[in-house]
């Protein structure tokens, strides 16, 4: 058939053939794009991510913020965090207490009974939010415990004092257990806790806020001030008195030894 055709007839039907062709490839790269643009998700904002069943929100999420361009990628914090809360600490450490007076490389400091005891303290670089009031409690040496139980025996030094000037003075006399008398001896312990965290939770951690300080320390009784080092203060050995020899001892010293 195609060689009765005249040569022009030919090509015409070859060009009508090439349009055709194009015109259908046009129509499927179109639907496709059609396709593609309806598979795609809609915003950041409605993507949902499923974690072992829960699939949270742009506002209930796990700490996680799925809107980020302005966020610089970090995570934000939700409001399911732990209380009470945090004081900004940047390691999660509590804060702690530093013993200026006694020192704190004495271990276990000598109190005088019947004496004022100084405490002076600072505060390590983890505290960020230093107590306004703090407790100071003491314990009993083992042996001494609360009438009837088995439980060691507490008493309270000073409840909610300030804290501004970072120390404390101890009347031994009128800050001494209610029905005991302080004697001498070792074990016995004292603590300072931030008031406003309480007895109970004074050793959890709460970042940068203070963890319960415990001292051990000794009691002793004696007639003049003794320093931690267990030297007298104003102690001069130069100044020490010697023994006075009597002048009739050396006569007969002397006389023994020209007989001899």
């Amino acid at each position: 058939m195609f060689g009765l055709m005249p040569a022009f007839s030919r090509m015409a039907l070859f060009a009508l053939a090439v349009l055709v062709m194009v015109a259908q490839i046009s129509a499927s790269a179109g639907a496709a794009a059609a396709a593609a643009a309806a598979a795609e998700p809609l915003n950041k904002r409605q993507l949902q991510i499923t974690l072992n069943g829960a699939t949270p929100t742009a506002d209930s999420g796990f700490g996680i913020s799925l809107d980020n361009d302005d966020s610089n990628d970090s995570p934000t914090k939700t409001s399911s965090e732990s209380k009470p809360s945090s004081s900004g600490s940047s390691n999660g450490q509590p804060g702690r207490i530093v013993m200026k007076t006694p020192p704190r490389s004495v271990e276990s400091p000598l109190f005088e009974i019947a004496s004022k005891v100084k405490l002076q303290w600072d505060y390590d670089d983890n505290m960020k939010k230093p107590p306004s009031k703090i407790t100071i409690r003491g314990q009993m040496p083992e042996g001494y415990t609360q009438p009837g139980t088995t439980k060691p025996l507490y008493w309270y030094i000073a409840q909610n004092v300030s804290a501004s000037g970072k120390a404390y003075t101890w009347d031994t006399i009128t800050q001494s257990p209610p029905g005991y008398t302080l004697r001498e001896g070792t074990g016995y312990k004292l603590f300072i806790i931030d008031s406003d965290i309480g007895w109970d939770n004074s050793t959890h951690v709460y970042p940068g806020r203070l963890f319960q300080f415990m001292l051990p320390f000794s009691m002793y009784n004696s007639r003049y001030a003794q320093t931690n080092d267990g030297v007298p203060k104003n102690y001069n050995p130069n100044a020490a008195s010697r023994p006075k020899i009597a002048r009739a001892s050396v006569l007969v010293a002397a006389a023994i030894v020209f007989l001899l």
